[in-house]
C-alpha cells in the first residue's frame, strides 16, 4: 500500500504557503454537502472579497489535505505563475479558441516581445482558459493575481484615503482647495494645450482637468494589477484589451490597443508611471467605477465622509 504523500509533488512556494491556500485549508468543511469543486470556488471567491488586508496564519497541510483540497484545484504551472510576480508583470490571457483562431492568434502575437511584456506568464490552453466572455473566471484558480505585488495593503489603504481626501476637498472648495502643485502643473496662462479656443474659459477648463487628475489619482490608488486580454474581439480586430484591476477583480479602466502596446505599459508599471500613459488616461471606466456603480457609489460616500 503506497504512502499517501508519495504522489505529492514538491512545490515552490511550499504547499499551504500562498494566502488563498491558507484560506482554503482554514475554512474547508470535510462534511460539506457541496462538491469539492463547488466548495473551492465558493471559498476562493470569499477569500477575494475579504480583501487583501486579511490576516491568515501559516499552516502545514497534511498529505491528505494537499491531495484532496489543494492539488486538484489548479495545475502546478498555474500555481507557479500566480505566485511568481516579483516584477509585477501582467498575465496574457487568451480566452477564445474557436475554429481557425489558432492562426489568428499566431499572427497577433508574432511581433510581440513576450519576454518584455509578460515574460512567461502566458495563459494559453483551451482546456484551462476557454472562458469566452467570462474571463474573470481566471481568478477562481489564480486569485493571487489580485494581490499587491510590491507594497503592504496598509500602504495602499493609506494612499486611497489621502487621494479621496484630496478629491473631496476639491469637490467642496474648487481650485482653492486643490493641491497647489497640481494646479501649477496644469495651469497654462496662454490657454490649455489641446484647447486652442479656450483662453477665455481657461478657469473652467483648468477646473475640469484638475478634477480629472484628482479622480485619476483615486483610481490609481485602487489598482493592484493588470492583465492583457486576448478574447474573440482581439482575434477579430487585432486589438487586445489592457485591463487595470482592483483587489476584488473589478475593472478600474480598460483600453483596446495593438498587441505590441502592452510592452509599453510593462515598462511603466514598476514605478506607477503607467497613469501618465494614453492607455490609462483614455481608458474606459469599468462599470463598477462609474457613477451608480458599486465602487463609484463607495467613492462618493468616502468623499462625503472625508469632508471637514
Amino acid at each position: 500500500m503506497s504512502d499517501a504523500g508519495s504522489s505529492i509533488p514538491q512545490a515552490d512556494p511550499p504547499w499551504g504557503n500562498p494566502a488563498p491556500e491558507r484560506y482554503l485549508l482554514q475554512h474547508w468543511d470535510p462534511d460539506s454537502s457541496e462538491t469539492p469543486d463547488q466548495q473551492r470556488k465558493r471559498l476562493v471567491r470569499a477569500f477575494i472579497h475579504a480583501g487583501p488586508g486579511r490576516s491568515l496564519q501559516k499552516v502545514s497541510p497534511t498529505a491528505t489535505q494537499i491531495a484532496k483540497i489543494l492539488q486538484p484545484w489548479r495545475t502546478l504551472e498555474q500555481r507557479k505563475i500566480a505566485n511568481d510576480n516579483s516584477m509585477g508583470r501582467a498575465v496574457w490571457l487568451r480566452t477564445c479558441y474557436t475554429e481557425g483562431s489558432e492562426i489568428r492568434h499566431e499572427e497577433l502575437v508574432e511581433p510581440v516581445q513576450m519576454d518584455m511584456t509578460v515574460d512567461d506568464r502566458v495563459l494559453n490552453d483551451p482546456l484551462l482558459y476557454n472562458y469566452g466572455p467570462a474571463w474573470q473566471r481566471v481568478f477562481d484558480v489564480m486569485p493571487e493575481l489580485l494581490q499587491p505585488y510590491h507594497e503592504t495593503w496598509s500602504s495602499y489603504e493609506d494612499g486611497q484615503r489621502k487621494a479621496v481626501e484630496a478629491l473631496s476637498a476639491y469637490a467642496a472648495g474648487g481650485l482653492a482647495r486643490a493641491p497647489p502643485q497640481l494646479v501649477e502643473n496644469l495651469y497654462c496662462p496662454n490657454g490649455v494645450p489641446g484647447f486652442p479656443g479656450a483662453i477665455g474659459m481657461r478657469g473652467q477648463v483648468l477646473e475640469y482637468h484638475v478634477g480629472q487628475a484628482l479622480q485619476s489619482n483615486v483610481h490609481h490608488t485602487y489598482v493592484v494589477s493588470w492583465l492583457v486580454l486576448e478574447d474573440e474581439e482581439a482575434l477579430e480586430t487585432g486589438n487586445v484589451a489592457i485591463i487595470f484591476l482592483d483587489a476584488l477583480g473589478n475593472i478600474i479602466r480598460s483600453k483596446r490597443v495593438t498587441a505590441q502596446d502592452p510592452e509599453h505599459i510593462a515598462g511603466l508599471w514598476g514605478d506607477g508611471s503607467f497613469v501618465e500613459s494614453a492607455e490609462w488616461e483614455n481608458g474606459e471606466l469599468g462599470s463598477g467605477y462609474q457613477t451608480g456603480g458599486s465602487r463609484g457609489n463607495l467613492l462618493l460616500e468616502s468623499m462625503r465622509n472625508a469632508r471637514p
